[in-house]
């Protein structure tokens, strides 16, 4: 085994110390691991390998892989900082690699990608042999590399957003719409983790309050599904589809509550999900108020009847309160609300999503954010 001559100090080289070394500096597994073999067949002969040759052999390997990056110093033998802190106006933090990674993902890059992003960002400030790196720093590094390595709208995501949350105003609220089983609620509370947004409410749960406070006899079509609240209207010849007739008279009730939801949000100005069926814009009716927060509306639904009743079969084995028969016994009513929630939509310009894959969809919805905060504040460079 070669012995690395570093001054008086003697140090084993090792394959694995170098292969963690280089994966620190971001290098993925397969090229870290190969450059370590590598330089471990070069040497085996020898006895003894001096610092300076080796840090040659490691930048010549690297630079095979990525001429244009350096990889940290090359020498991988040496103490190195191994906790790195955030500073920021509230103290210090541990450096998380995880939550850069969020921070990064929202801008439309894969998470995957992200993960590797923040990984070398944090080997560069360990290769920098920094022990603590502002929240600044850190930000301008990301948008720099996001320029780089992806282009300038991804940049200019990244400093709006952090800009937006500086700033801290005015709120954002945040309408995720759709029929059901199209999965807006696991989309919503998902773009909300990922935007740090506290507030998360459903259009159900807001009329499951109403439906305490005001008894069946009084508003019927408020004390059952949205799918079947034309049951309890009486026919009107003047209706063409008394399904969506019975939606729209549920989901007008259901709005005031929805309209309460936002002004509190407003008042104390604080972002908020909402997401839920009776989010139909006409019957909402922000005009009055939309200088008072930024809404970010969008729809999801599903193409295919089999799409919604795989969706019914999972639900219905998850939450044995929701079996999927009652779906799907009135699946033709749940398909005619998606129509018209689209073609409302449509006539506005929300945007729509097919939610068939759910990260994607999670990923679309925040990039439609990103982007509507650009029209905003044009971001520094």
């Amino acid at each position: 085994m070669a012995l690395i001559v570093d001054g008086k100090r003697r140090i084993p080289f090792l394959r694995g110390m170098l292969t963690h070394y280089l994966l620190e500096q971001g290098l993925g597994f397969q090229d870290a691991y190969s450059v370590a073999d590598k330089i471990r067949s070069d040497i085996q002969k020898r006895k003894t390998i001096s610092a300076e040759k080796m840090v040659e052999l490691v930048q010549a390997y690297t630079a095979e892989i990525d001429a244009d990056r350096p990889f940290g110093d090359g020498h991988f033998w040496r103490p190195r900082t191994q906790n790195v802190v955030v500073e920021d106006a509230e103290g210090f933090r541990p450096f998380s690699r995880e939550r850069l990674t969020q921070s990064i993902a929202i801008t439309g890059v894969a998470e995957e990608e992200a993960y590797t992003l923040a990984e070398g960002l944090l080997g560069k400030f360990r290769a920098e042999e920094r022990d603590s790196v502002s929240r600044t720093h850190i930000q301008k590094a990301v948008a720099s590399a996001l320029k780089t390595e992806y282009g300038a709208d991804y940049a200019d995501r990244y400093r709006v957003w952090h800009r937006y949350r500086r700033q801290g105003t005015p709120p954002l609220i945040i309408l995720v719409g759709g029929t059901s089983g199209v999965g807006k609620t696991s989309v919503g509370v998902s773009v909300a983790n990922r935007l740090k947004i506290s507030r998360v409410a459903s259009t159900d749960d807001i009329r499951q309050v109403m439906r305490l406070m005001i008894a069946p006899n009084l508003m019927p079509g408020l004390h059952v599904s949205s799918y079947q609240a034309w049951e309890s209207m009486t026919p009107s010849q003047d209706e063409s589809d008394p399904v969506v007739s019975g939606f729209r008279e549920q989901a007008l009730r259901v709005c005031v509550g929805v309209r309460g939801a936002i002004d509190r949000a407003i008042q104390e100005n604080v972002s908020l999900v909402i997401d839920g069926v009776h989010l139909v814009p006409d019957l909402l009716r922000l005009e009055s108020i939309e200088g008072q927060a930024i809404f970010i509306h969008a729809n999801l639904f599903l193409s295919e009847k089999s799409q919604f009743q795989d969706r019914y079969s999972a639900r219905g084995e998850e939450a044995k309160g929701r079996p999927s028969h009652r779906y799907l016994k009135h699946l033709d009513q749940i398909i005619s609300i998606q129509s018209h929630i689209l073609q409302q939509g449509e006539e506005i310009g929300t945007p729509s999503y097919e939610n068939n894959d759910f990260d994607e969809t999670v990923q679309t919805v925040c990039l439609q954010i990103m982007d509507h905060l650009r029209e905003h504040w044009k971001p520094k460079s």
